[in-house]
């Protein structure tokens, strides 16, 4: 069932990267077949041996557990650019991407700031972690955030034990969504640094 849902996700995560790199090649949203024949596309990837295994096998090795909200914004993504139907706001994606680069950032990065300090150990089976993910989502929630839902579904997963992993952080995030969470955002400042380097160069010419 793990396997699945990992080649499922993987798959829809490709699909989303060419849709996104398809629009910004046309400068301007691509219609809904070019938009289907990147999920073909994507699927033909998935079958393309890398020294006798698939992406998905190597891929697993890299992230074995996808988190909810990766799921929630990758499906999110695809059903926007398909149907053009607003599921997450602009704001809703500010505080994914935010959350995957910050709460990636100290749970993978912290052995090299802080040495001995596991935050990873506190994610099992601690009813802390648990707490502090429902106290996250419901800031997000009153907010009026729609990544809020995301949070709360991943509580629900960690109740149910809807991954194999025990660790309640496996639920949250994971490297996938950190790393797109830093390029999401690092995507950001490229063109906020651009705008203004187009508004400053007319006035000083």
């Amino acid at each position: 069932m793990t396997a699945i849902l990992y080649t499922f996700v993987l798959g829809a995560l490709l699909w989303l990267v060419l849709m996104w790199l398809g629009a910004r090649l046309r400068s301007r949203a691509c219609p809904r077949e070019l938009n289907l024949a990147f999920g073909v596309a994507a699927a033909l990837l998935l079958c393309v041996p890398v020294d006798g295994l698939g992406m998905p096998s190597w891929m697993f090795g890299f992230c074995p557990n996808p988190s909810l909200p990766l799921i929630g914004v990758v499906c999110a993504g695809i059903w926007q650019r398909l149907g053009g139907l607003t599921v997450l706001r602009p704001a809703d994606w500010t505080a994914a991407w935010i959350f995957g680069a910050v709460a990636g950032s100290a749970l993978y990065l912290h052995p090299m700031l802080f040495g001995s300090l596991d935050l990873y150990f506190w994610g099992w089976d601690r009813a802390g972690a648990a707490w502090g993910l429902a106290a996250l989502a419901a800031v997000f929630l009153t907010a009026g955030n729609r990544f809020g839902v995301l949070l709360l579904a991943a509580l629900v997963g960690f109740a149910c034990r809807a991954l194999e992993s025990a660790n309640a952080w496996d639920y949250a995030i994971d490297p996938g969504f950190w790393l797109a969470s830093l390029g999401a955002l690092g995507w950001r400042g490229v063109r906020q640094l651009r705008a203004r380097w187009s508004r400053v160069m007319p006035a000083a010419a």
